[in-house]
């Protein structure tokens, strides 16, 4: 019924009639048949039907016996029983006649249909009858009705010069319109929701609709929105089994290649293509011509196999790609169709495609391809079960840490079963067992080193610094300059990469520590993904492009929301964000988020440190002095655990020395900040060396106070810390204007303006503001021109422009409109008197 609705829509009825020759074209599945059912049980006269095949198509005059066999032999012209018989060898002139005195003889009794379906399969003998008879069928009582198969190819003449001669129907796919019509019919009234995936799954071939709405009858479907996830699966199901009857009927040559085609996946290598399949290149290109024209492909195809002839097609194509030099992973992916033991290599293959699995963060796929691996006579059982073990890490699955701790077991003087192990006593916060797992091998070492940077149970007692994550424990401790150090960093590894890039942004290179962020391997597990973005956004926060901080920053937290097992990731990640509120002056969405990174697990961490300092800034802003002071010194005590007391990496003293002085305690105040001082100049590099100048020359009196801030902003203007430098133009600004140097101190109050504003820092923009009017001579409101005239926003928008994002990129990284950047840009433009991009860099003083 639904493919009548189809053809009688398509008004085949109303053009086949006496004296015509119609061709009906159309894919598979949309109708053909049942059109010329239609056009059967609706004609008026006689009919006779044939159907061509790929498997008869070299048997002359197949067709022709097929539309005549039931004839009275007393009704066939002597010239024509050969034909008939299939004993003629050739479609000569008398046969040919003969066949058509038969047709006219029996048109004369009334008027005949013929019916040929699958025209495109008919052997060369029947089609010259058949353009023989259209060239004549006007001036008799018959219609020819011919279906053929859209794309089907034909190199026959006979069949050219019929469809040059032909009217034609052709039957598209139905409309989702038609598709609703005839849910609603089988199923009742239908959601639309509902409609749609019966759409989609069909892509509104009428057979596939028609066989799929019959399986969701049979299982009782409703037809409701929520019920549509069913339809997809069963359509799925619906479409295999179409697939494997259609392909069923075709030449063993077009089966070979659907079914090696199934097994390679879409783009197979040729040669790995040809090999399987044995045809020779005008074969495989026709076959496979034909595969796509039908649409057979997928796990329908391989499904319709016999289970050994499945198998034994992919430990051909395991054995091809490999000679080809196709990747262990694809190789791999066709080992796990087979039985192990077949092949030697085969373990090796499967250990080193999971290795590549766990690399890339598919957890599934390893722990799949490992348990193959253990099967396999030579695997190595220590390496398969580390490897699974990793798999089932970094998919935060349970048994990780036993599994790892059964590798290791298995073979102590596995130093990468250690590794993997000390990982995952590190994600269940079990850090008293690091140390003695990883023992007192160099790699082990550096591992150790890393987890010491965590927990305070995994601080070594002492680290060489011949490697990356030693030089960075050495550079934690302060026991070791930034001039020294910065030599000695590599990026040969993910782990040396990553300390590597720690130690450069402790050191003021920030920029080389982008470089080397930049290429860090993005395809690793979640938790690693996370390190790297918050990394990226330490270091941006650190050049005071607030910006960028911001949205490397969103960026990690997608990814630990994939895992929240790292603690020392993500309270890093709170500190940092909730320091960029600040800096925006978002003091309540700070609390928020300090709050709710105070839990248990980050108190037992390293970088928990960082959040206690911006409580204690947060408060500081608030005017808590004395919470503040003790947010400070918690931070203090709770470092205190570890070794590490290198400024540049947790500025709490300079923290607590302001908050002290805040409260009167000024000897106190300047023993903090003074101590925070000399631990800098050790080090060496300016900016934490500009920030401890900056809270010494904030809580020292006098001009002794004001020659401090001073060497502080010197410093500052060294280093790419453009927001210290701001926050030390600010604060040196204050003092000269207490001691009558106003036009001294507005210099330095329009400079911290106009070096907040670009990095972003309202809280920042607006004190050096409300202090550059205190001056009394400088303007009550915002400049109108030049870079201070500028907004928070604008300048984020002109410094993105200046560096050649276009307007979608920086509409998506702030989070505005595309149509209203252009529109900032023209207020930017007027303000810093530029006509356009190009100018921008300059007039912003952008690198």
């Amino acid at each position: 019924m639904e493919n009548r609705l189809k053809v009688w829509c398509a008004g085949i009825s109303d053009q086949v009639v006496p004296g015509t020759t119609t061709v009906v074209e159309g894919a598979p599945g949309t109708g053909k048949t049942a059109a010329l059912d239609d056009l059967a049980a609706h004609w008026r006269g006689q009919v006779v039907r044939a159907r061509g095949s790929a498997l008869e198509g070299d048997l002359p005059f197949g067709i022709v016996a097929q539309l005549f066999d039931l004839i009275d032999p007393d009704l066939v012209p002597a010239e024509a029983m050969s034909a008939l018989q299939l004993t003629a060898v050739t479609a000569d002139f008398p046969a040919l006649h003969g066949i058509y005195r038969l047709a006219a003889g029996l048109a004369a009794r009334g008027d005949l249909l013929i019916v040929v379906d699958d025209a495109h399969w008919a052997d060369a003998a029947s089609l010259r009858w058949l353009a023989y008879l259209a060239l004549r069928v006007q001036r008799l009582p018959i219609a020819l009705v011919l279906a053929v198969g859209v794309g089907e190819r034909c190199d026959d003449p006979s069949y050219g010069e019929i469809m040059a001669a032909c009217q034609r129907v052709t039957l598209d796919n139905l409309t989702p319109a038609e598709i609703g019509v005839l849910v609603t019919s089988a199923l009742g009234e239908a959601a639309p929701e509902f409609v749609t995936a019966c759409a989609e799954a069909t892509g509104g071939n009428p057979l596939t609709v028609t066989r799929l709405l019959k399986a969701l009858a049979e299982d009782r479907v409703p037809p409701t929105a929520e019920a549509a996830w069913r339809v997809a699966q069963r359509g799925a199901e619906v479409a295999g089994e179409i697939m494997a009857a259609r392909l069923r009927r075709r030449p063993a040559a077009v089966v070979a290649a659907a079914h090696c085609l199934a097994a390679l996946g879409s783009s197979p290598h040729p040669g790995v293509l040809a090999e399987l399949t044995r045809l020779s290149p005008v074969e495989l290109a026709e076959a496979v011509r034909t595969v796509e024209l039908l649409g057979v492909a997928g796990p329908a195809v391989l499904d319709d196999m016999p289970a050994g002839a499945r198998a034994a097609l992919h430990l051909r194509a395991a054995r091809s790609l490999r000679t080809h030099g196709a990747t262990d992973r694809a190789v791999a992916d066709h080992l796990l169709e087979t039985s192990p033991g077949l092949e030697p290599w085969a373990g090796e293959v499967l250990d080193r495609a999971a290795q590549e699995a766990v690399n890339h963060g598919d957890t599934a796929g390893a722990a799949r391809l490992l348990w193959r691996a253990l099967r396999e006579p030579v695997a190595n059982p220590s390496r398969a079960l580390r490897l699974l073990g990793i798999a089932e890490l970094v998919g935060n699955l349970p048994g990780a840490t036993a599994r790892l701790r059964e590798a290791f077991q298995s073979d102590v003087d596995d130093v990468e079963s250690a590794v993997a192990l000390s990982y995952a006593l590190h994600a269940e916060g079990n850090p008293a067992e690091i140390p003695a797992v990883l023992g007192g091998s160099p790699l082990a070492q550096a591992h150790l080193a890393v987890h010491g940077l965590v927990w305070q149970e995994a601080v070594p007692s002492s680290v060489p610094l011949d490697t990356p994550a030693g030089v960075l424990h050495h550079v934690m401790v302060g026991d070791i300059s930034a001039a020294e150090a910065v030599p000695l960093v590599s990026a040969t590894g993910v782990l040396s990469s990553l300390a590597s890039a720690m130690t450069l942004n402790l050191a003021d290179s920030l920029d080389e520590a982008l470089a080397v962020l930049d290429e860090v391997d993005r395809a690793q597990a979640p938790a690693l993904r996370a390190l790297t973005n918050v990394m990226r956004a330490n270091v941006q926060r650190r050049k005071g492009d607030l910006v960028s901080a911001r949205a490397d920053l969103e960026v990690a937290a997608d990814h630990l929301r994939q895992d929240r097992r790292w603690h020392a990731v993500s309270t890093w990640h709170a500190a940092l964000l909730a320091d960029i509120l600040l800096e925006e002056g978002r003091l309540d969405e700070a609390a928020v988020v300090i709050a709710e990174a105070s839990t248990d697990g980050a108190r037992r961490v390293w970088s928990y440190g960082g959040v206690l300092t911006v409580r204690g800034r947060m408060l500081t802003a608030r005017g808590d002095d004395h919470e503040a002071l003790e947010a400070f010194l918690a931070a203090g005590r709770h470092c205190a655990a570890w070794p590490y007391r290198n400024p540049a990496a947790l500025a709490w003293r300079s923290g607590a020395a302001l908050a002290s002085a805040a409260m009167g305690d000024g000897e106190r105040a300047r023993e903090l900040a003074m101590e925070e001082v000399t631990l800098a100049r050790d080090w060496g590099a300016p900016r934490a060396l500009g920030m401890a100048l900056r809270a010494a020359g904030r809580v020292t009196a006098g001009a002794a106070g004001r020659t401090l801030l001073e060497e502080a902003v010197r410093v500052l203007r060294g280093s790419p810390a453009r927001l210290e430098l701001a926050r030390a133009l600010v604060d040196l600004g204050v003092v000269v204007r207490r001691q009558g140097d106003t036009a001294f101190a507005r210099t330095c109050l329009r400079d911290a303006m106009d070096l907040a504003q670009k990095c972003g820092s309202s809280a920042m923009a607006a004190r050096a503001y409300s202090e550059l009017v205190a001056t009394s001579a400088g303007p009550r409101r915002m400049r109108q021109t030049g870079p201070t005239a500028l907004t928070p926003t604008e300048h984020q928008v002109a410094e993105l422009a200046a560096r050649g994002r276009s307007d979608d990129e920086i509409a998506s990284t702030l989070l505005m409109p595309v149509d209203g950047v252009e529109g900032v840009l023209s207020g930017i433009y007027r303000k810093l008197g530029v006509s356009g991009r190009l100018q921008l860099a300059d007039a912003l003083f952008v690198d």
